[in-house]
This record gives C-alpha cells, structure tokens and sequence, in this order.
C-alpha cells in the first residue's frame, strides 16, 4: 500500500515537474516572440535591430534581460513630445521677434558664401537656423578656454547660461563654481543644466553649493537606480555657455582640469572650443532655453533680456557661422545630415579630427565617395581610444577608407579629443559631436558650422599642426595586423551599434 502511494506521489511530482518545465518553456517562447516583435516595430536603427534580434535569439534569457534594460527608453514618449514643445514653442517666438536675414545675407555675399549657398538654406531648413556675421575666437585646449571663459563670465551682467556633459570637483571645476557664486551673488541669474551621468562626481559638492549659493542648477535628464539603464541612453553631450546672449562658448572641452595642460595631469590633452560674439549666440540661446524648459517646471520664454540686439565689433577675427542642435527632440537627424552636407561639400580638400567613429552607412559612403572623386581626405584619431571597445570597432572601418584612398592618421602626443571639420579652407565644423551612431541617434550635440577664409584658414593650420604629432597607417600596414587583431576589430564592430 505505501509502496503504491509512493509510486503515485511519484508520478504526480513527475508530471508536476513536466508541467513546470513546459509552462516555462511556453513562457519563453510567447515573451521571445514578442521581444522580437518589438524590437522590429520600435528600434529606429537597422543596425540596432539586427544586433538586438541577434543578441535575443543567440543569448536566451540574457540577451532579453540586456534588451530590456538598455534597449527601451521607458519614458521616451513622453521626454521627446515635451522637447519638441518646447522648441516648437521658443521657435516660433524667435521667428517673429529676432527675424531671419539669411537671404539677404546670401544675397549680399557672395564671394563667401555662392559656393554654400545650397548648404546654408539645408541647414536653415533642419530647424530654422540663421546664419550671420560674427566675431569669432578659436580655443585650442583647456589652458586656452579656461581663461578665456573666467574673464568671460566675470564680465557678466544680466545672466549666465551653462549646459555641460561633465563637471568635475577639481581646480578648473570649482574656479567656476566660484565666480558664478560670486556673479549670482551681485544679482547676475545663473542657469546651469548638466548631465546626470557625465557630472555625477558633483552631485553632492559642486551642485549643492551652487543651489545654496541662489543658482539654478538641474540635471537634463535624471538617472536614479531604478530607472538607470533605461534614462542612460540620452545623454547631454553638449558643452555651452551663453553670457548676457552676446558671448557663446561651444565645442570639445569639458569642465575638468584634465583638458587643461598647465594643469599638468598625466596626458597630454589635445581639444577644440570656439567662442562667438554676434548673432549666432542667440541660436546656441534658444537650444539652451529648449533644454532648460525639458528638465525643469519653470519655464522660460522669449524675452529682450534673453534675446538681446546684438551688435559685432569692426575690428578682430570674422566669419559667418550657423548653429547646428542635435538631440531626441528633434524631428530630424540634424548633427549626422550636417556632417554629410559638409563632407559632400569638399571640391579639394576635407580634413577630419575626431576621437570616435563609429560611422553609418551614410557617412561612410560619403567618406569614400569624396576620397573617390580625388578630393584630399586626411582623418585624424587617437592612436590610444579611452574606450577598447571604441578604438577596435573604428579600426574595423579604416580598411575600407584606406582602400578608397582616405589618409589615416594617428595622434602620438597624447589623447585627441577635437570634433572639428575643414573643408577647402573655407567651410568649417566646430562642435561637440563625435561621428558615432550615439552623437547621431541619441545625445544631445550641438555645433557651430563657419564660413569663409578666416575661421577655416585657421582651423585648417591647426589640423596640419597636429598632424605633426601624428604616424600615418597605410593600407598594407592595416593588412599587417594578425588574424585575432582583425578578428577583434570586426568582433567590436558588431557590438558597436550598442556603444
């Protein structure tokens, strides 16, 4: 009797157990199918839709935990209609008040701008971006556009605007921290947005201080434990400051003393700022406000004060410049189909300093394509990423712009930060955007694209001067590389719509 109660029971754990396994499996099946589901309706890159599909399918359970993680933003919806409000609402004021002289100014010069006029109006068009006169200063690396930005910001009179990607509790850190205390305290409006996650080091220090201190300070875009992975996807990358809307600062450099070579870090830092005078600064203003009014309730509105008459000086460095802005809340691809524009442009010569790539398709076609027609194509990188990853999943592409004819040269002297474009010695690009899928897809860019001999001249003479501190690879050098060194760059390569 109990031999048979025993062999019962057995049974019945047995079939509880096959049950078990079979609802589980059942289980994985309809939550595989319909991982798979959305990842084909709602992952915007193909790149990133094959990676992901691959990803789930060849990892059971681990892939899908990755996907779920890092690849949904859960309150993207919601963050991106607010962002286009936002700026469907300042541009609309800015339209009517500041008005657009970019016609006449085509028009009125065309020995500058003839040649361009067709990439100025795409430009115009991405979000109704202004081009103008300016005056302008170039900043080549931290001990150049700290200085400049103390004096800079010292000056101020009715407000200071800042929007930086890091800032770090170091020397150059808290010397602006302090002069901003001290501007805040003789009635100057301080505003300052940060990334969350670049900026993390000065949540509990700097920011702290700054709020105490009668600043309004706000991350863009908040990463709290629980909604880390899935808010981490856009970052804002950008580096700007606005003082009184006559003076703006935008490119490569951070706030932290490892920018900064009189500082004295380690690593020889090689970057590039640029700060304007004149009506451009107003565009950069106007992309703040956007932001400002994304991460905080108070908004910001057009106003004299914000948007002041702003008036170029006679005498010192002049160029014409648009302000080009990237980020979710914009309807279209600006900072990648900028980049494209610009690189079509080159007749004679197309100069590129960048410290990733992790190009599109699109933007490495036209890299060839130009290379192709007989155009000077010189590329300049890191000889050491900061990212293992990054650096082996750029060097997977160098072959095939080797082949087309591209020159490919890597920085010796230290780390290359710059995100800088020469075209013809005429067309410039000078900005905080890299040339990878996340600068294109997800963060928040901007950058300043100027025309005429004076600012491309002198970018392009920076760019050759870095040359000097570089080693050129060549094709048969790439091919030189053992068989698990490439197998490591296609390997990155495949990972690399994730980066």
């Amino acid at each position: 009797m109990h031999k048979l109660r025993y062999g019962s029971c057995l049974i019945m754990d047995n079939f509880v157990e096959h049950l078990t396994i079979y609802f589980i499996i059942a289980a994985y099946i309809i939550l595989l199918i319909y991982t798979v589901i959305r990842i084909i309706m709602f992952t915007p890159s193909t790149a990133k839709t094959l990676a992901y599909l691959l990803l789930v399918i060849v990892f059971p359970v681990i892939g899908m935990l990755f996907y779920y993680s890092f690849g949904i933003n859960y309150r993207h919806k919601k963050f991106i209609s607010k962002g286009i409000e936002s700026d469907k609402a300042i541009t609309s004021d800015y339209i009517k008040r500041v008005g657009d002289n970019t016609d006449a100014i085509l028009r009125n010069n065309p020995d500058d701008l003839n040649k361009y006029a067709g990439l100025v109006r795409f430009i115009y068009n991405l979000d109704h971006e202004n081009i103008s006169l300016n005056n302008f200063q170039l900043l080549i690396n931290g001990e150049n556009k700290f200085p400049e930005v103390l004096k800079t910001l010292s000056m101020a009179k009715h407000f200071i605007h800042l929007e930086y990607y890091i800032w770090e509790n170091d020397t150059r850190g808290n010397q602006i921290k302090d002069i901003l205390l001290k501007k805040a305290a003789d009635g100057v409006k301080i505003r300052v947005i940060y990334d969350d996650f670049g900026s993390r080091k000065v949540k509990k220090n700097i920011v702290r201080e700054l709020q105490k201190g009668g600043v309004e300070i706000y991350p863009v875009i908040k990463v709290k434990l629980v909604q880390f992975a899935n808010r981490i996807n856009h970052r804002d990358h950008r580096k700007i400051i606005i003082v009184d809307g006559k003076y703006g600062f935008v490119g490569g450099i951070n706030i932290s003393d490892r920018y900064d070579n009189s500082i004295g870090t380690g690593l020889y830092w090689r970057d590039t700022h640029i700060k304007i005078t004149g009506p451009a600064v107003l565009e950069l203003q106007r992309h703040f406000i956007v932001n400002w009014n994304l991460c905080q309730p108070k908004k910001l509105d057009f106003s004299g004060v914000l948007f002041p008459d702003v008036k170029i000086k006679p005498e010192g460095d002049r160029s014409f410049f648009q302000v080009v802005a990237g980020g979710p809340v914009y309807p279209l691809s600006g900072i990648m189909l900028t980049y494209f524009s610009v690189f079509s442009h080159a007749g004679e010569k197309l100069y590129i300093t960048n410290p990733y790539f992790i190009p599109n398709d699109t933007i490495l076609d036209t890299l060839k394509k130009v290379a192709l027609s007989g155009v000077d194509v010189r590329m300049l990188f890191p000889e050491k990423s900061d990212s293992a990853l990054v650096g082996a999943a750029a060097k997977f592409h160098f072959r095939e712009l080797l082949q087309a004819g591209v020159r490919i040269f890597l920085y010796k002297k230290g780390f290359v930060h710059a995100k800088t474009v020469v075209v013809d010695s005429t067309l410039c690009i000078v900005g905080t955007a890299n040339l990878d899928i996340r600068s294109f897809d997800l963060n928040f860019e901007m950058m300043a694209v100027g025309y005429g001999k004076p600012i491309g001249s002198r970018l392009e003479k920076v760019f050759l001067d870095d040359l000097s501190q570089s080693v050129e690879i060549t094709y048969d050098e790439w091919l030189q590389n053992n068989f698990f060194k490439r197998f490591s760059f296609a390997a990155a390569r495949l990972v690399s719509s994730f980066l």
